[in-house]
């Protein structure tokens, strides 16, 4: 027998920090994440051993997390990420902070933050995201078993 699957659309509006228009699979975490500190630069996993996602890829995935920790070094190791082909597509923060939004600028990769809805609370891993740096939207496909 086969199982039917119907997407859900689920559009969140919030602010943009990084312009851009990426799209990919979530990766999500409620840990905040130091890019200087917290992934492997060179391979792109999630290093911290206190991480509920030690051992993910971010790279090219749409990374959702509450909020940056890093420090002035952080934005230099989203840049590595980058440059090493590494990066995530994407950044979606609850709130923004300063060392990860210039990281995002810096490296060219969209982000946003403050969305109307919690995005930690919507998005799942796995989930196909879509994310607008300009306009400051997200937008989440859902599959529903039916």
């Amino acid at each position: 027998m086969e199982r039917k699957v119907k997407m859900k659309e689920i559009i969140l509006q919030g602010h943009g920090a990084a312009k851009g228009i990426a799209e990919g699979e979530a990766l999500v975490t409620q840990d905040a994440i130091a890019f200087s500190g917290s992934i492997h630069l060179a391979r792109g996993i999630i290093a911290d051993p206190r991480s509920q996602i030690k051992g993910a890829s971010v790279t090219d995935k749409i990374l959702v997390f509450p909020t940056g920790k890093g420090s002035t070094a952080d934005p230099y190791g989203f840049y590595i990420l980058k440059k090493g082909g590494k990066a995530p597509k994407a950044v979606i923060n609850t709130e923004a902070n300063p060392t990860t939004v210039v990281g995002a600028i810096i490296s060219n990769v969209p982000m946003v933050y403050q969305l109307d809805r919690d995005p930690i609370q919507v998005i799942e891993t796995g989930d196909h995201v879509r994310v607008d740096g300009e306009k400051g939207t997200v937008t989440v496909i859902k599959k529903e078993r039916l």
